[in-house]
This record gives C-alpha cells, structure tokens and sequence, in this order.
C-alpha cells in the first residue's frame, strides 16, 4: 500500500500572490510615482528616499526567507520581540510560581487545570485536563506498538486499513461527539530503569543456570545505551459543544468529566478493535509524570524508581500539581531551555511528494539515538467546511488558469500537481472520506546547546532522506515544546471558516 501526499498548496491571492504582498508592492510603486514627481519639481533629495522605499517595499513583498513571505515573519518578530520586552520569554514556577498549589504550564498552557475523573470500575483514577479559557478538555491514551517492519505485507496493509477506519471514525462520529482535535505523540528516551533487567529477575524461573547469568550479565551492561519508545494517543474535547451533557449531568466539573470519560471509552474500544493494543487512559499521576520528564530529563530516572518499587510508600508517577517546569526561557531564535536540558522543534513543512511506503517514516523511528518527539497533530474539518473548501480551491484553480492564459504566463508542473490534489482531495470527500488539518512536528532534546546542534542536524538529515522538508520554528520554540513535546494536541491554529 503506497501513499501519496498532496504538494503544499503555493496559491495565493492572484497568481500565487498573497494580499500582503499585493498591498507592499502596490504601496512601493506609488512610492516611485511619488518619487518620480518630487524628482520633476526639483526635491532629489525627497525623491530619492521615495525611490528606496519603493526598492524597499517591493523587496519585502516578494523576498522569501527560510520557505516563508516576509509578511509571513513579521507577526512572528513582533511576537517574539514583545515576549522579550515584556519579559514574557522566560519562566518561573515551582515554589516561585503564582499558584503553586494548582498546575502551572508556561505560555499558552498556563490554562490547565485538572479534573478529577474516576472511571466506570470506581477505583481508576482518570488524568483530565481542562483549559479554561479555550474550554477543552484534553486525555491521553498508552498505546503499545506491534512488530510492523517485519510483518507480511498483507499484515501490513490490514492493520493500516483497520487504523485508517480509526481515524474515520474520529473524524465522523466523535467530531459530531465534541472531538476537536486529536495527536498521535511517540517518544525515546532512555531506559534508566532497564525494564529488560526487570523483566528478567520477575519473569525467570530457574536464576541458578548459565543461561540466566549470561541474559542477566547482557541486561546489566545494556542498560546505559537502553531506549525505549512511547506512544500516545491525545484526544481534545471541546466543552461548549458538550454543554447540552454537562448542563443536564449538573454543570459542575464532575459533570464535564463524566461527559468526556464516556466518550474516552468509545475511542479506547475502536483502537482495539484496529489491532492496537492500550493501556488504559493515563492517570493524574502518570500523566504529570511525563509532563514533568518533558521539561526535567534529569528526574526520569527518579520516576522510573517509583513506577517500579512495590512497597506503598512509594506511590508512582509525579503529583500532578508538580508536573510544570521549575524554570524556562526562550535562548535566542530557535532554542527552549526548560528545566534540566534543552530543545528544539522542527516543523515539517513538506512531506513527501512521491509516493511511499507505510514505513517511510522508519529510519527516523529506528535510527535516532537522541532524545526525541515525533507529534502528528490533527484536526478534523467539518463536512460542510471541506466541501466550501474544495469548491473554492476548484474555482480559484479555474481563475488562475484563465489569467494565466490571456497573460500568456507558464505553467509549471507544481501547479498541475496542485491542481491535481485538488480534484483527488474532492473525490476523496465525495465517497465520504474526513478532511484533516495537521501539523508534523518533532523536537529534540539535549544536555546542552552544542549536542541539540549534533542531534538536530542528525533528525534533519534523516527527514530529508524520507522526502520531507523540514524547518526549525525561529522564534516559536516556547510554542513548538508545548505542541511538539508534550501529549496536549496543541499546534494548529484555530479556524475562522476556513483558514486550512
């Protein structure tokens, strides 16, 4: 089974022109009418600050720079330069925090609150987190991966056809449910509590063989260059399109996490149902748990004590008031410092353009020795949005051909491929598949500034070979951790109509 991603779409407002970049060059030729004028009337000097302008604002408009408009950066500049006049780039919690006693996220995150959710067995404890301001609620799922790479390919291509019936139903049936977005998070990091080793002394009968020392010598000496991979599955629930529920259940928090925990079981059975086996919805302690590893690497060995002690005073996960930074800040343009290391997010800006396999992604699961996040974040588009969607992408395609052709200008085999998607992305609709908005981000992690370089150039070097274009986000690194690095599905903007 091979997939083809459709080409970043290159359409602008006309002929591949954004409105910005219309108005910048617009503005630059009345700057050299102007100029023009003042020179005729004798003011050189006034006649030629007009003419740099204009040089000045045509340049801006039609200027590219890593991938992206000039207009493009100007709202991110002008963030990032307020952030730091305002001192909004760096970072206290902890005991230094404005509420210590309740989480507390950096940046947009800073909303999160817990629910205290218990599920339908009475005794286990739910992980809920509700964003006040953009009432949601988010969960996340333990997912266990399967031997893929080595299964048949009619194996292969039924566990992506069950998987893609997941994703159908998110889309469909729980988008009409309240589901708002959804991420898929994988992590390494390393096995500071060699789970291999334990496995061993729990599982082994007879410890007094040759066989046992030797497995057991092999495990001890593995330890350090150990990994092990997680992945999560995050879904978002958006409360104001619940509030029919929560109004008739009472209204109060527990009404709104018994509201979501009853859609958080239907999602759990239909991934099982696709072949993907689960471990339940993360706890408050276990969540704040990798939350808390996120932003201090150091204290995962710590956690990884307490998830594998047996006596009850030793109570797993981390308090989930605790699960923030003590500490975080922004290092220049494109690093974030939290805590203990430090991080970087790559946005892939451009899959594929030719065909792949369902393992195209591999090298980058299999070949990275660093601490790293691969996040998809997804956000399903309404049937009524992608179907006005697609008739304007159609008919703005029929426009920019008909100039394209009275202005006799070329047409390159990028924009047939557009137009192409367009017209496969359409019939995809019309036999009832769901539209997605998402975002491919992935985030390394480092000790320090000078091993994040090395690692990072490793990930791009891998992302290139699978076909991706991939950029740092200059700038948004505060943003990028908090979607990338963390199982909050986080990362799109929110839609006004339809901005996809």
């Amino acid at each position: 089974m091979q997939f083809l991603f459709p080409p970043r779409s290159s359409r602008g407002a006309v002929l591949g022109f954004a409105w910005s970049q219309i108005f910048l060059v617009v503005a630059g030729i009345i700057a050299a009418v102007v100029g023009l004028n003042l020179l005729t009337v004798g003011h050189r000097g006034t006649g030629a600050a007009a003419f740099a302008a204009c040089g000045l604002l045509v340049t801006l408009g039609l200027l590219r720079l890593k991938g992206r408009r000039i207009t493009e950066w100007a709202p991110i500049i002008a963030g990032a330069l307020l952030q730091s006049w305002s001192g909004q780039n760096q970072y206290r919690g902890g005991p230094f925090g404005a509420n210590p006693d309740h989480l507390d996220l950096p940046g947009p995150a800073a909303g999160y609150r817990w629910l205290t959710a218990t599920a339908a067995d009475g005794t286990t404890q739910v992980g809920l987190l509700h964003h006040r301001r953009e009432r949601t609620v988010t969960a996340a799922l333990v997912c266990y991966g399967a031997n893929f790479i080595l299964a048949d390919r009619d194996v292969q291509d039924r566990r992506l056809t069950d998987w893609s019936l997941v994703l159908q139903i998110l889309g469909s049936e729980y988008a009409d449910a309240g589901l708002v977005r959804w991420s898929l998070m994988s992590r390494t990091v390393p096995d500071t509590g060699n789970r291999a080793q334990r496995y061993l002394i729990n599982k082994a009968v007879d410890t007094s063989s040759v066989a046992y020392q030797s497995l057991a010598e092999l495990t001890a000496a593995a330890a350090p260059a150990a990994q092990r991979h997680e992945t999560l599955l995050a879904v978002v629930f958006d409360v104001a399109k619940l509030s029919g529920e929560i109004t008739d259940a009472g209204g109060t928090d527990a009404a709104i996490a018994a509201v979501v925990l009853d859609r958080l079981g239907g999602i759990e059975a239909a991934v099982t149902e696709a072949g993907v086996s689960t471990g339940g919805w993360l706890s408050p302690r276990a969540y704040a748990a990798l939350i808390r590893t996120q932003f201090d690497p150091d204290d995962q060995e710590a956690v990884d004590l307490r998830s594998g002690a047996r006596d009850a005073g030793a109570p797993a996960g981390v308090e989930p008031r605790l699960a923030g930074p003590v500490a975080a800040r922004t290092v220049g343009w494109n690093t974030y410092q939290h805590d203990s290391a430090y991080s970087r997010t790559l946005w892939v800006a451009q899959m594929p353009r030719q065909a792949v396999t369902g393992t195209w992604l591999t090298p980058l699961y299999t070949r990275t020795t660093c601490r790293r996040t691969v996040t998809l974040v997804a956000q399903p588009v309404p049937a009524a949005l992608a179907q006005l969607a697609s008739r304007r992408d159609k008919v703005a395609r029929a426009g920019d051909e008909v100039t394209q052709r009275k202005l006799r200008l070329v047409r390159t085999a990028r924009e047939d491929d557009e137009a192409r998607a367009v017209e496969q992305i359409d019939r995809e609709q019309a036999r009832g598949h769901v539209r997605h908005r998402y975002a491919l981000l992935v985030t390394v992690t480092a000790k320090d500034v000078k091993a994040l370089d090395r690692d990072v150039r490793a990930v791009k070097r891998l992302l290139s070979r699978a076909g991706c274009e991939s950029v740092s986000l200059a700038g948004e690194q505060d943003q990028g951790f908090l979607a990338g690095a963390l199982p909050l599905a986080r990362g799109l903007k929110p839609m006004r109509g339809w901005s996809a």
